[in-house]
């Protein structure tokens, strides 16, 4: 478990790629269960109701599937999926303890508020368009600019998509 633990550290510090994983639906499958628990931590730490956590988890999951499916592909490399899939999700697991270990913080020392200091967030997002284009970019064989690229529209579609399924599910 550490070695996984560590391969994903090493993947985001960019020093791994998702094809130093191996292509295991079974360790997909952990690795997307360890992500829907971070992210129902991380969503619940902001004080939203356990339906809308629900949705957000499900249409980011959900999006981040037809996404990663639809670009390889695209580019020819479908056969990357699986760990392309796991290495987003695997370093998605880290992002979200730390914006957890981050909340934590600012729930003691401040208190509860709306959202995480606007300088995280923008910490947060650099890290994720970095490192998730880098991922990309190995799956694909594309350059970063193109990874990065396609990270930003799979970050935005999702907002959007989470925004536009909430307002329905309240309206």
């Amino acid at each position: 478990m550490w070695k996984l633990l560590q391969t994903f550290v090493d993947i985001a510090l960019w020093r791994k790629g998702p094809q130093d994983l191996p292509a295991s639906g079974f360790l997909a499958a952990l690795v997307l269960f360890a992500y829907i628990v971070a992210s129902f931590v991380q969503v619940r730490l902001l004080d939203l109701h356990l339906r809308s956590a629900m949705v957000i988890i499900a249409v980011d999951v959900t999006m981040m599937v037809a996404w990663v499916w639809a670009v390889l592909a695209f580019f020819a490399r479908r056969q990357r999926f699986v760990q392309t899939f796991t290495a987003m999700l695997g370093v998605g697991v880290l992002l979200a303890l730390l914006d957890i270990a981050a909340r934590a913080v600012q729930l003691v020392a401040i208190g509860p508020a709306e959202n995480l200091p606007s300088f995280w967030l923008a910490l947060r997002f650099i890290a994720i368009a970095l490192i998730m284009g880098r991922i990309l970019m190995h799956a694909l064989d594309r350059g970063l600019l193109t990874g990065m690229a396609l990270t930003v529209a799979i970050v935005y579609s999702t907002a959007g998509m989470i925004q536009l399924v909430i307002a329905r599910l309240h309206s």
